[in-house]
């Protein structure tokens, strides 16, 4: 991403509309992402309710191809 389209989402989100999410992405992937773009913290979860989220729930192998939230692309 280049630093003018991360300037814009900063820009979207300060002004409550979320940057696009890819469609490319799981629901559960989508769901999350929006879920932590919440401008207002009111309305935001918590990092203890984000931690429950089946997207952070999902098992490792859930995830296809190389790259996981949790490995980052990087194979052990």
């Amino acid at each position: 991403m280049t630093q003018e389209l991360m300037m814009q989402a900063l820009f979207r989100i300060g002004k409550g509309e979320p940057p696009p999410v890819p469609n490319s992405l799981s629901s559960d992937a989508q769901d999350f992402i929006l879920k932590c773009l919440q401008v207002n913290p009111s309305d935001r979860p918590t990092a203890g309710q984000l931690l429950d989220h089946p997207f952070v729930k999902r098992p490792l192998h859930a995830f296809s191809g190389s790259a996981s939230p949790r490995t980052n692309g990087i194979r052990h």
